[in-house]
This record gives structure tokens, C-alpha cells and sequence, in this order.
């Protein structure tokens, strides 16, 4: 029997733009075992997928120890393949068919990277493969609405639009004349993540918000996911998601690398602050006469628009 030994990322998005290689390798190689070495975070993932079958899931530690740690989860010294985007030791075990990752470019997508590693000229999409058969019911969704999902967290401040512009983009796009009237919206974050979040929860009307901020992990948000019509959210791993689950996607750029990390695709939207490269965060500026108005590099008003005529060109 055939073993493949995938090692990808302990970041959320960075496992998610793997999940398309792992799943291209899974249709090339049918009769090949999987065992998957990620960080606790993305592991639920790879857990439903019929031909792996074994999750590693690994702790950082220092002087590398987590490496050691994965060296004992693994059944095996010889692989068949091994496809290793962290560069880590174990990718260096016996195999027939090594794939090592030797560092990206910023002057390209992820994507584009990662399908190089295993010699693929063409962008490789993100697939995240769930059980078929999902239903709204039984995520507790409800049936026969339009849903909108807000992600309004990331792992970093200077990534957040301001939780007010969040609010007032949900009430647009939902009123009457919206490009989704009267739609749910489902707000998204992970653990740890509520401070964030609830601002926007609680600012929008009760029966309006399908609140899963903090009740999910990557696995099950991404089953939310695939039953929205449109997702817009930070640079974050919850964006990438919904790019995995086929989804149109707005995500939101101020500090980063949206040259890499952008949503892909021809359901994505890019919207990145003017400057570029500067936090999308609100600050009060003073004129030469003295007068204090508030400056923002991504504008309430520009999201709308631009959200507005991305969806509508979807809808064409």
C-alpha cells in the first residue's frame, strides 16, 4: 500500500490553501494512505477526509520539540510521498517522491507556490472536502434565506476594519434596496475572538444575527460557509475559507501581503487600503486650520460600492 505524509501549516490559512494539493494528490494517487501533520487549529480539516487516515496534530514548542512530537505520531519511516510545506525534518525521511518546500515569493500567490512544489505549472484551488449532504437544518441554519457572513476578527488589530463599518455595511447590503434584502448574517471568529466580534453581534438586530463567533472549529465554519451567498471579512484564515468552499469573497487588505495572501479566484474580491500597506484602522487628522476629521484608508462607502457591483457581476 501507497503512504503519503502531508505536513502543512499550524496557521489556519495557510493549511487551508494546501487542502487543493492534498486533495489533487488523493485523485492522482487513489489507492495511497494519508497522514496529515498540521497544528491543532486546522486539523479538523483533513479529519473527514475517507483517505486519510491519520491526523497529527501538533503543539509549537521550542527548540523544535514539536517535530519530535509528530516523529512519534507517525505510523512509519518509509513513505511513498512526502509533501512538506514547512520545511521541517520529517520532511528528509526515506521517501520515493520528496516534496520540500525551499521558501515562496511575495511577488506571487501562495497558491501559485504551492502547486509548484509538487511540479503543477497551474494554480491549485483551495478544496476543503466535508461530508455530502450538509443541511442547513442540521447546522441549525435557516431554511429558504439568503445569508450574508461577516468575519469582522483577525489575528492582529491592524488587519480590522472598524467594527462600525461592519455594522453599516451588513445594514446595506441587507435593506430593501441591497443586493441581499432582509438577509441573515452570520457572523464568524474563532475562540478567543468574541471582544472582537460582538460589537457587530450586538449592534444588529437579534433575529438578524446567526451568532457563531467563538462555537466553531475550522471544520464546522466552513460547513456554515458553503451555505452563504457572499462572505466578507479581514485578511484571515476564516477568508480563505470561504474561498475553499466556493463562496463569493470580499476580503478586506491593510497590512499584509495581498500580492500572497489575496483571495483567488472568480468569486474573489481584493479591496486594500488607500495606502496600501498601512493598518485600515480610523484616526483623526488635523487640517492646516486646525480642524480634526477622522481619515480612513478603506472607506465604508467604497466597500459598498465595490461589494455591490462585485456581486451583481456574479449575478449577470
Amino acid at each position: 500500500m501507497k503512504r503519503t505524509l502531508f505536513i502543512t501549516s499550524n496557521r489556519l490559512g495557510d493549511a487551508v490553501l494546501t487542502t487543493g494539493i492534498l486533495k489533487h494528490l488523493i485523485e492522482k494517487e487513489p489507492d495511497s494512505k494519508v497522514t496529515v501533520v498540521c497544528g491543532k487549529i486546522p486539523a479538523s480539516l483533513f479529519s473527514e477526509i475517507p483517505e486519510v487516515e491519520k491526523v497529527v496534530a501538533i503543539t509549537k514548542r521550542k527548540r523544535s520539540l514539536h517535530w519530535w512530537d509528530a516523529f512519534k505520531g507517525i505510523d512509519g519511516f518509509f513513505w511513498h510521498r512526502i509533501v512538506d510545506f514547512r520545511s521541517s525534518a520529517l520532511g528528509l525521511l526515506p521517501t520515493r517522491h520528496r516534496h520540500y518546500w525551499r521558501g515562496g515569493a511575495d511577488t506571487e500567490h501562495k497558491l501559485v507556490s504551492n502547486a509548484r512544489l509538487i511540479g503543477e505549472d497551474h494554480v491549485i484551488m483551495p478544496a476543503i472536502q466535508m461530508q455530502d449532504g450538509i443541511t442547513r437544518k442540521a447546522l441549525g441554519l435557516p431554511e429558504g434565506e439568503k445569508i450574508l457572513a461577516l468575519a469582522p476578527t483577525a489575528n492582529f488589530y491592524q488587519k480590522q476594519w472598524h467594527y462600525e463599518n461592519f455594522i453599516g455595511l451588513a445594514k446595506r447590503l441587507t435593506a430593501d434596496d441591497g443586493i441581499l434584502p432582509g438577509a441573515k448574517v452570520l457572523a464568524l471568529g474563532a475562540p478567543g475572538e468574541e471582544a472582537q466580534a460582538m460589537p457587530v453581534v450586538e449592534a444588529l438586530p437579534k433575529e438578524q444575527v446567526l451568532d457563531y463567533v467563538g462555537k466553531t472549529n475550522p471544520m464546522e465554519a466552513a460547513k456554515l460557509l458553503s451555505h452563504a451567498a457572499l462572505f466578507v471579512g479581514n485578511d484571515s484564515g476564516l477568508m480563505h475559507t470561504a474561498t475553499a468552499v466556493d463562496i463569493p469573497t470580499v476580503g478586506l487588505f491593510g497590512i499584509g501581503k495581498p500580492t500572497v495572501y489575496r483571495p483567488y479566484g472568480p468569486k474573489s474580491l481584493c479591496l486594500i487600503g488607500d495606502p496600501a500597506g498601512v493598518a485600515i484602522i480610523r484616526e483623526d487628522v488635523e487640517d492646516a486650520d486646525g480642524n480634526v476629521k477622522m481619515r480612513e484608508t478603506l472607506p465604508l462607502d467604497h466597500v459598498a460600492s465595490e461589494v455591490t457591483a462585485f456581486y451583481k457581476s456574479l449575478q449577470a
